[in-house]
């Protein structure tokens, strides 16, 4: 299917899928204000009389008169609300399959997240959906989780527990959208298996004179009040896909839990408002406290700006200045008889500068890339079909390598100059270019979009602040300051979790990164001996010793992976 229609199909799906929940949600909002406004006229005398209602709209005045089904004649043309939640679940399926399904899983798997397979992935998400009906079904068509409160609890421990497992095993956003595929389907289960062949069963029994078991009509109501409480958390989870704040973030599950639990009382506070104001106003207080725990749980999600230098940077800047400076001038060492001599010739080669050089290379079979499905809008970037570009070779020469020198640097002097230039990543064509990068510590990273779609850029940091920030316009940017060394900082975009970057933070200038030649070079290294490390983010790390004295000032250092 060539990009086009592939989005126009989505976005006509989209559209139904819409729709038809606008109209599902809306009558079961609806029926839901019906049932509490119904007024019992004593003056009525239809058999099964509960409650009637009066209403004006459109210009024309409207009766509704509820009536129990029992041994009576039932009307020749009755309306089923059915089709409504039919088409809703179909058309949210289908476009489930569309967008995670297709491509190899490109929106469904995140690497960051877990290392599941996409058939693993597949097979996790479609059975989370359909044996968590069953679960629920099976618990709810017990006596004792109709009375009190246990199975409420239950089904609170079942909610949580795969709202956990998809949040720690799919993307963010996959995770999401699936736990609103969950509540979907459970909501669609009960209207066709449990809510319709109950009523069809007091229909018949009525049509053949019998008492109607009005358990069958109990239950049937019991079922449709629990789909009126997921409305509102399964609509705040489809508008999320465009906050990354929200399933971005690095306790997604609990943003998550927090959304539903408060979309569910802020519900129970619009059933009971009308005709219990005072008890109602009791729900809007754990509303209010889920709300204020997720504003303040996504802080760190900031706008972009193109940022000069800030307060903020500034005060990055003044702690890299104290802890970059060079070290305090020593009284030239006394060499005595006892020193060793490495040390002796360490001091000769003082004023001694090395230069590394050499070539990254793998032999083996290198692993197949993985083709990836992209908005239309990433697709002008690419020449071909895209792929996955974690491992990017030219023949045997590979590119996107971090060099560094790990061991050997203490009590060394160097230039502790911060460069002034900006290292740049840009997300371009809904890829990192580049895809690893290195900065000095107190150096300025911008991070770029120039698609004309929506990213945000998300790091995972141990030494440095974290942050989740949105990017929505084409050609938006914004600057960061790491102060404090890292290896190595990464960085992705929530919305398409197969962008990734990774960036290495030092203190020093002795690092490279390998280019498409597989070339790299460290300059102006004091005499010494070190350990130098190149890392790749799929082959993982080599090293190798070096000394660099009189004799050895121009090395050559190549690495091979395999």
């Amino acid at each position: 299917m060539s990009q086009n229609l592939f989005e126009w199909t989505l976005l006509l799906v989209r559209w139904v899928h819409i729709v038809a929940g606008i109209s599902w949600i809306g009558e079961s909002i609806y029926f839901m204000w019906l049932d509490r406004s119904l007024v019992k006229n004593p003056e009525n005398k239809h058999p099964g009389h509960v409650g009637e209602l009066w209403m004006v709209h459109g210009g024309g005045f409207y009766k509704v008169d509820k009536l129990l089904i029992g041994p009576t004649k039932v009307p020749k043309d009755v309306h089923w609300f059915k089709w409504e939640a039919f088409s809703t679940w179909v058309s949210g399926m289908l476009l489930l399959g569309l967008i995670f399904y297709t491509g190899g899983g490109t929106f469904l798997l995140d690497e960051n997240v877990s290392d599941i397979t996409y058939g693993g992935a597949v097979a996790l998400s479609l059975g989370c959906i359909f044996g968590s009906w069953f679960l629920y079904d099976f618990l709810w068509e017990r006596k004792f989780a109709q009375k009190g409160y246990l199975g409420h609890f239950i089904t609170l421990i079942m909610f949580f527990a795969l709202t956990w497992i998809l949040t720690h095993t799919l993307s963010g956003r996959a995770a999401y959208i699936h736990m609103a595929g969950i509540m979907g389907t459970w909501m669609v289960g009960n209207v066709w298996m449990r809510i319709l062949p109950r009523q069809q069963k007091m229909i018949d029994a009525s049509e053949r004179g019998e008492e109607v078991n009005q358990e069958w009509g109990v239950n049937a109501k019991f079922r449709s009040t629990h789909n009126t409480y997921f409305t509102l958390p399964v609509i705040f989870i489809m508008i999320s896909n465009h906050f990354p704040s929200t399933y971005g973030h690095d306790k997604n599950w609990l943003i998550l839990i927090l959304i539903c639990i408060a979309g569910a009382v802020v519900r129970q506070y619009f059933i009971m408002r009308e005709s219990l104001p005072a008890k109602a106003r009791f729900f809007l207080v754990p509303a209010f406290a889920c709300f204020f725990a997720l504003f303040n749980m996504t802080l760190e999600m900031e706008s972009y700006d193109d940022l000069n230098p800030t307060p903020a940077h500034k005060a990055a800047a003044e702690k890299v200045k104290e802890f970059t400076k060079a070290p305090e001038p020593k009284d030239p060492p006394v060499i005595n008889e006892t020193q060793s001599q490495a040390a002796k010739a360490e001091n000769r080669n003082s004023n001694v500068k090395g230069n590394i050089s050499g070539i990254i290379t793998f032999s083996g079979t290198a692993p197949t890339p993985k083709k990836l499905r992209l908005p239309g809008a990433c697709m002008k970037g690419h020449k071909g079909e895209p792929v996955l570009d974690n491992v990017r070779l030219v023949g045997d020469k590979l590119e996107n390598v971090l060099i560094r020198i790990s061991k050997g640097l203490d009590g060394k002097e160097f230039d502790r100059t911060v460069p002034s230039e900006e290292v740049v990543l840009d997300q371009i064509g809904c890829i990192y270019i580049p895809r690893v990068a290195a900065a000095r510590v107190g150096q300025k990273v911008r991070f770029k979009n120039s698609d004309p779609i929506f990213h945000n850029v998300k790091t995972f940091a141990k030494n440095n602040k974290k942050f989740n920030t949105a990017m929505p316009e084409q050609n938006s940017s914004f600057v960061k300051v790491f102060d404090q060394p890292e290896f190595s900082i990464s960085a992705k975009c929530s919305l398409h979790p197969w962008m990734s970057a990774f960036i290495g933070v030092f203190d020093h200038p002795f690092y490279d990164v390998s280019d498409a030649n597989g070339s790299f070079d460290i300059k102006n290294l004091p005499a010494g001996t070190y350990t130098v490390e190149a890392w790749h983010e799929v082959f993982g790390k080599l090293e190798k010793e070096i000394v660099v004295d009189d004799n050895n000032s121009e090395i050559n250092l190549d690495f091979e992976f395999k």
